[in-house]
C-alpha cells in the first residue's frame, strides 16, 4: 500500500492519518518480534558457546595427558631398543607432525572462537543501534506530528484572528459611515429648522421696529410697544435655546460645517441680515473648520451696530419728536439681548465640554484597543515564525544525526563483510589442511597396518606407538583416538561453518533493515522539505500580515494626528472644569476635615470617659489587692521568722560537725606530711648507703687493678700502705682520704644535692593544697637513682665474684 502524503496528515480525523498510525503499529509489532527472535538467538548462541568452551578445555586437558603418556613411552623407547628402529622413528616424526598440526587447528580453532565472539558483538551493537535508529524514527515521526497538528492550530487560529480583525474592522467602517449619514440628515433638518426660526426672528424685529417707530405719541403707547417687544423676545429666546439644545447633541467632530464660503447677501430695504454666515460661528463653534469661539463676541458687536445703523436711517423719516425717547429705549433693549446672550454662551460652552470630552475618550480607547489587538497578533506571528525555525533546525538536527549513524552503520557492515571474508578464507585454509591430514592418515594406516605376513612387526609396532597401553591387546587404540579426535574437529568445523552461515544470513537481514531504515530517512527528508515549504509560506503569510500592520498603522496615526487636535481642544476646555473643581475640592477637603475633626473630639470624649471608668475599676481592684498582700506579708513574716530559727539551730549544728571534721582533716595531714619526710629520709638513706658501697666497691676494684698491674697482691698493698702511713705519721684511713680527694669531693656535691631535694619536699609540703603528682615526680627520681646505683653495684659485684 502507498503511504499517505504530508498534506493528507494535516487533516485531523482523516483516513489517511488513521491508516498511518497503523502501518506505525505494525512496524512497531514487527520490531518487536524481530527483537524477541533475536534475543531468543542470542541466548542459543550463548549456551552454545558456553558448551564449546567446556569441550574445548576437555579437549585440552585430554590433549595434555595424551602428550604427557607420548612422551613418557618415547622415553622409554629409547632405553628399549628395538629390531626395527628406522620405522618406529618414521612413526614418531609423523606423529609429532600430526600433534603439531592438531594443535594448529586447536588454535586456529581458538581464533575462530574469538572471532565468533567478535561477531555476536558486533551483531549485538548492531542490534542496539537498529533499536536506537528505531527509537529515533518513533520520536522523530511523533515530533513532526505534533509539529504538523501545532502549525495546523496556529495557521487556523491567525486565519481565524484575521478574518475577525477584516470583520470588527469592516462592522466599525460600517457603523461609522451609518453614522456619518445620520449626522448628515440630523444637520441639515437643523439647518432648516434654523433658517426657519430665524425668519420668524427677522419678522418679529420688523414688527418691533415697526411699533417702535409709531411710538412717537403718548408714554402709553411706548410702555405698551416695549412690553410686547419683551414678551416677543422672551419667547423667542426661549424657542431659540430649545432647538440649540437639542441640534447640538446630534453634531459630530468629523462633521465640520464650514459656510464661510458664502457671500454676505443683505437685504435691500435695510432688514437684518438672514444669510447663514451671519449666524454660522455663533451657532456652530464647535466645528473644526470654523472660527474659534473668541470672536463670537466681535461678530455679535458688528451685528447690533449695523442693527443700530439700521434703526437710525428707519427713524430718521418719522417725526422729530420722538428722537428724544428713541435712545433710552435701544439701550434697554440692548442690555436685555446681551444678558440672554451670555447665558445661552454658558450653557453651549458647558454642552460642547462634555461632549468633546466623550467623543476623544471614546475614540482613544476604540484606537488603543486597536493597535493592542494589532501588537498581540503581530507578536503570535512572530512567536509562531521562532517556533517554526526551531523546528526545522531541531529536524535538520536529527538528520544529520541519522546520516552519522547510517556512516557509522555502513562502516561496521564493511568491517563484518572483511571478517566473513577473513573467516571464509580461513575455512578454506581448515579444510585443505584437512584433507591434508585425511591422506596423511591414511598413508599412516597403510604403513602401520600391512599385510598379515609379519605379525611380530605389527606387534612392535604397536608397543612403540601406543600411548600408554599394554602391548598384548589385539588391535591398536592409537588410530582409533585419532580418527575420534579428528571426528570431533570435524564436528567443531561443522558448527563453526553452520555458525558462519547463520552470521552470513543475520548480516543480510541487517542489510535489508538498513535499506528499510534509509527508505524511512529517505522520508523523513521528503518530508522535511515539505515543513520547509510549509515554512516559506507561512513567511509569506507573516510578510503580507506585516504590510497589513504597515498601513493599519499609518491608518492609526492619521487617527492619532485628530485625536491631537480634537485633545488641544479638550485641554483649553478641560483647564476651566479643572479650576472649578479645584474649588469644588478644596471645599470638599475643608468640609470633611471639619467632619474629621468633629468626629475625632467625639472618639477622643468617648475614649476619655471610658479610660476614666476604666481607671475607677482598677483602683478598686488595686484597693482590694493592697489589702490581700498586707495580709499576705504578715503571714510571710511569721513564717519567716519560725525559718530563720529553725535555719540558725541548723546552721550551728552543721558548724559544729565542720569544726570536728576539719580538726581530723588536719590531723589526718600532719600524719601524711611526717609520713612522707620519713619516707623522703628514708630513700635518701638507703641511696647514700648503695652509694657507700659502690665508693668501697670502686676503691677496691681500683686497688685491685693497680696491683695487677703493678704484679703486686693485696697483702703486699697494704704493707706498703702501712709503710707509707709510719713514714708521713698519719693514719691508715687519712692516707686513703687524701689519695681519694676527687672521690670525697664528689660525695659532697652528691650530699648537697639530696639536701636540696629534701628542702624542695618540704616546701612543696609546706603549701596550702600540694600537688600530689610534683611529689610523686620527686620521688620517682630518687627511686629511679637508687635504682642505677643499684645496677652499678650489681655490675661491679659480678666481676669480683669471678675473681674470687
Amino acid at each position: 500500500k502507498q503511504r499517505a502524503q504530508s498534506w493528507q496528515l494535516r487533516q485531523e480525523d482523516s483516513d489517511a492519518v488513521w491508516n498511518e498510525l497503523a502501518y506505525l503499529k505494525s512496524l512497531t509489532r514487527k520490531l518487536s518480534t524481530e527483537k524477541a527472535s533475536l534475543e531468543e538467538e542470542l541466548d542459543m548462541l550463548r549456551v552454545q558457546a558456553a558448551m564449546d568452551r567446556a569441550t574445548v578445555k576437555e579437549l585440552h586437558m585430554n590433549l595434555a595427558k595424551d602428550h604427557q603418556e607420548l612422551l613418557q613411552q618415547m622415553a622409554a623407547e629409547q632405553q628399549v631398543k628395538s629390531s626395527t628402529p628406522i620405522k618406529a622413528s618414521l612413526s614418531s616424526g609423523r606423529m609429532e607432525q600430526s600433534f603439531k598440526k592438531i594443535e594448529q587447528l586447536e588454535w586456529r580453532m581458538l581464533s575462530l572462537e574469538e572471532q565468533r565472539d567478535r561477531l555476536r558483538e558486533e551483531k549485538e551493537q548492531l542490534l542496539q543501534a537498529n533499536e536506537d535508529l528505531a527509537q529515533n524514527f518513533r520520536r522523530l515521526q511523533t515530533s513532526m506530528n505534533h509539529q504538523r497538528t501545532q502549525e495546523a492550530v496556529r495557521v487556523e487560529a491567525a486565519r481565524a484572528q484575521a478574518l475577525a480583525q477584516e470583520e470588527q474592522h469592516c462592522a466599525e467602517i460600517m457603523a461609522v459611515e451609518a453614522r456619518l449619514a445620520t449626522s448628515q440628515k440630523e444637520i441639515t433638518k437643523l439647518h432648516h429648522q434654523l433658517l426657519k426660526l430665524r425668519q420668524e426672528l427677522g419678522v418679529v424685529r420688523a414688527a418691533r421696529d415697526f411699533y417702535r417707530n409709531r411710538a412717537a405719541g403718548p408714554a402709553r403707547a411706548a410702555g405698551i410697544a416695549n412690553g410686547i417687544s419683551n414678551k416677543v423676545k422672551f419667547k423667542t429666546t426661549r424657542h431659540r435655546g430649545l432647538l440649540r439644545q437639542r441640534s447640538h447633541r446630534t453634531v459630530s467632530s468629523n462633521q465640520a460645517i464650514s459656510w464661510q464660503g458664502r457671500s454676505p447677501s443683505p437685504t435691500k430695504d435695510e432688514w437684518e441680515d438672514m444669510s447663514v454666515d451671519s449666524f454660522s460661528t455663533e451657532e456652530y463653534p464647535d466645528s473644526l473648520t470654523g472660527e474659534p469661539s473668541g470672536t463670537a463676541p466681535h461678530r455679535q458687536h458688528t451685528s447690533r451696530k449695523s442693527y443700530r445703523c439700521s434703526l437710525s436711517s428707519n427713524t430718521e423719516e418719522p417725526a422729530t419728536g420722538s428722537k428724544k425717547r428713541q435712545p433710552n429705549i435701544l439701550t434697554q433693549d440692548d442690555k436685555q439681548h446681551e444678558l440672554w446672550e451670555r447665558g445661552t454662551r454658558g450653557e453651549k460652552r458647558r454642552r460642547r465640554r462634555k461632549w468633546m470630552s466623550t467623543k476623544t475618550h471614546h475614540c482613544s480607547s476604540s484606537l488603543q484597543q486597536r493597535v493592542e489587538s494589532l501588537q498581540h497578533h503581530v507578536d503570535t506571528q512572530r512567536s509562531a515564525r521562532k517556533d517554526a525555525q526551531l523546528s526545522a533546525k531541531e529536524l535538520q538536527r536529527a538528520n544529520e544525526a541519522i546520516t552519522a549513524q547510517l556512516g557509522a552503520l555502513t562502516e561496521q557492515l564493511s568491517s563484518s563483510k572483511q571478517l566473513t571474508q577473513k573467516m571464509t578464507s580461513d575455512l578454506a585454509g581448515v579444510e585443505q589442511q584437512k584433507k591434508v591430514l585425511e591422506m596423511e592418515l591414511e598413508q599412516w594406516k597403510k604403513i602401520t597396518f600391512p599385510p598379515q605376513t609379519a605379525p611380530t612387526r605389527v606387534l612392535v609396532n604397536t608397543e612403540c606407538s601406543c600411548q600408554g597401553r599394554t602391548a598384548s591387546a589385539p588391535a591398536n587404540p592409537a588410530p582409533q583416538a585419532l580418527e575420534t579426535e579428528v571426528k570431533q574437529l570435524q564436528a567443531k568445523l561443522k558448527s563453526a561453518s553452520a555458525e558462519v552461515t547463520k552470521q552470513m544470513a543475520a548480516n543480510k537481514s541487517l542489510r535489508g533493515q538498513l535499506q528499510e531504515r534509509e527508505d524511512k530517512v529517505c522520508q523523513l527528508q521528503d518530508k522535511v522539505s515539505h515543513t520547509e515549504r510549509d515554512i516559506s509560506s507561512k513567511r509569506q503569510l507573516v510578510e503580507d500580515f506585516k504590510t497589513r500592520v504597515k498601513f493599519l498603522q499609518e491608518m492609526e496615526k492619521s487617527y492619532r494626528d485628530q485625536v491631537e487636535e480634537l485633545e488641544k481642544k479638550v485641554k483649553t476646555l478641560s483647564e476651566e472644569a479643572t479650576n472649578r473643581k479645584a474649588l469644588i475640592e478644596s471645599l470638599k477637603r475643608r468640609l470633611n476635615v471639619a467632619t474629621t475633626e468633629k468626629s475625632q473630639h467625639e472618639a477622643s470624649c468617648a475614649k476619655l470617659k471610658e479610660d476614666l471608668e476604666k481607671k475607677e475599676q482598677r483602683n478598686h481592684s488595686l484597693q482590694a489587692r493592697v489589702g490581700a498582700s498586707e495580709q499576705a506579708l504578715a503571714a510571710l513574716e511569721q513564717t519567716a521568722t519560725e525559718q530563720m530559727e529553725g535555719l540558725t539551730q541548723q546552721s550551728s549544728h552543721a558548724l559544729d560537725r565542720l569544726q570536728r571534721q576539719l580538726g581530723h582533716a588536719y590531723s589526718q595531714l600532719e600524719q601524711l606530711h611526717s609520713f612522707i619526710k620519713t619516707l623522703a629520709s628514708e630513700i635518701l638513706l638507703d641511696v647514700q648507703e648503695v652509694k657507700q658501697q659502690l665508693m668501697s666497691r670502686r676503691r677496691s676494684r681500683q686497688a685491685g687493678s693497680m696491683a695487677a698491674k703493678a704484679g703486686l697482691s693485696v697483702k703486699s698493698m697494704i704493707k706498703a700502705k702501712s709503710i707509707a702511713a709510719s713514714i708521713l705519721n698519719m693514719s691508715e684511713n687519712d692516707l686513703t682520704d687524701i689519695m681519694e680527694t676527687d672521690q670525697g669531693t664528689d660525695a659532697c656535691t652528691e650530699s648537697l644535692r639530696d639536701q636540696e631535694w629534701l628542702d624542695h619536699l618540704n616546701l612543696m609540703l609546706q603549701h596550702k593544697i600540694p600537688s600530689a603528682g610534683q611529689l610523686m615526680e620527686a620521688v620517682r627520681v630518687k627511686m629511679k637513682e637508687r635504682k642505677v646505683l643499684t645496677e652499678e653495684l650489681a655490675a661491679l659485684a659480678a666481676p669480683v665474684s669471678e675473681k674470687t
